[in-house]
């Protein structure tokens, strides 16, 4: 799919009280073309699961920089639902709104279908023999994720969206693999079914510890407001510093608007310190760019694994060097971009330009910038016709 360059803007605060515009230049897809800036839909595929014995339809959706052969993985995200498209795509669209605002990590999406098996598929056996919860739980972690990982590079990183039934089921898993996870978020979920009541085993989780925090978000509408009161209720007794929790209560809202109303909210508040830690790289002048691996180590004792910064914040600091006529710094600044973005090949060009600036050689970074350019799956044919022709002004 054609990609156009477009601009955004980055706000850069300097001092107190006053702020610069950087123009970041960088390749998102068309509007027109595609549904979405930052990611685009991989494939429609289906897997046939051992465990439940029939087969599920799953959508693959991938950050704009993906690509097979790219040495990096990013986190993993996991959709249930996928058949109701309103909700599902108000889900996606946020996680890009959020991502093209830097306030998330860029992440693959594996977006599960539910048809005909979707009661069984949430049911535990303690509350009916036919019930094929663990049978699930197994397809989700021993099928689903190994799939994700070794096809899709997927990190160790893990959060589940679930609606409903799935709001149930992904809340049950918080308790049962919350060692697996990072990241729950329930959307108009209930917590009770026969024989199961899930306030109390969340309230197992009390006594356990975790190198890093875990996350779990819910929302509930007009339909559980008791079992809001009774999960927020064990919430607040848990008093574990690594479990992050909260709940909210939209009391008017209908079931089905619970997800739009929970969903920018809650992943907000998952990625709040991650947004908040690569604001120390970019936000600050004066900051050393050897602060780089302080700032990785605290947000992998944050989230238990490695979540790169945003595109728009490591190439916004490389222009806020240049800007300042620190081309030293810039191209260093630019440097880490490649490291996390490989197939950013513009950021080769920077790199020359300010390399020019001080009249240092540039020979190998214009052989760096070809051979990012030609393994590169971001830009088209013509954009790369017309990155070379950059490269040309630039060496006048």
């Amino acid at each position: 799919m054609a990609k156009v360059r477009g601009l955004i803007n980055v706000l850069v605060p300097i001092k107190k009280g006053s702020q610069i515009i950087i123009l970041i230049l960088l390749f998102t897809n068309s509007l027109l073309g595609q549904e979405y800036e930052r990611y685009k839909k991989l494939v429609d595929t289906t897997v046939t699961s051992k465990y439940l014995g029939f087969e599920k339809n799953i959508t693959i959706t991938v950050p704009f920089e993906w690509q097979e052969d790219l040495d990096r993985d990013f986190p993993l995200v996991i959709v249930f639902d996928r058949q109701n498209q309103r909700s599902h795509k108000y889900i996606l669209n946020t996680i890009d709104y959020l991502t093209s605002n830097e306030q998330m990590p860029s992440a693959i999406i594996i977006s599960v279908e539910s048809g005909q098996n979707r009661f069984v598929e949430t049911w535990h056996k303690a509350s009916g023999v036919e019930g094929l919860a663990l049978e699930n739980e197994k397809f989700i972690f021993d099928e689903l994720i190994p799939l994700a990982e070794e096809k899709y590079s997927a990190s160790s990183y893990r959060l589940l969206v679930g609606h409903s039934r799935y709001g149930y089921f992904t809340t049950s898993l918080f308790h049962s693999r919350i060692n697996d996870l990072n990241a729950v978020v329930s959307l108009s979920p209930f917590f009770e079914q026969d024989n199961v009541d899930l306030t109390d085993s969340i309230a197992q989780l009390a006594n356990q510890s975790f190198i890093s925090k875990k996350y779990y978000r819910y929302g509930i509408g007009n339909d559980y407001p008791d079992d809001f009161h009774k999960m927020d209720s064990t919430l607040k007794k848990l008093n574990n510093s690594t479990i992050d929790s909260k709940g909210v209560l939209f009391s008017e809202a209908a079931h089905n608007v619970t997800p739009g109303l929970t969903i920018a909210t809650t992943l907000y508040e998952i990625f709040e310190e991650w947004s908040k830690i690569q604001s120390k790289y970019f936000s600050n002048d004066q900051i050393e760019l050897e602060i780089m691996n302080s700032l990785e180590d605290e947000i992998i004792a944050n989230y238990g694994s490695r979540l790169e910064f945003s595109i728009g914040v490591l190439n916004g600091k490389g222009w806020f060097f240049y800007n300042d006529e620190k081309y030293d710094k810039a191209i260093e600044a630019w440097e880490l971009l490649i490291k996390s973005y490989p197939n950013f090949s513009d950021a080769h060009l920077y790199i020359i330009d300010a390399k020019l600036k001080l009249n240092q050689d540039v020979s190998q970074t214009i052989e760096n910038f070809k051979k990012s350019l030609a393994s590169s799956k971001i830009y088209s044919e013509e954009k790369k016709n017309e990155l070379l022709k950059e490269l040309e002004n630039i060496n006048n």
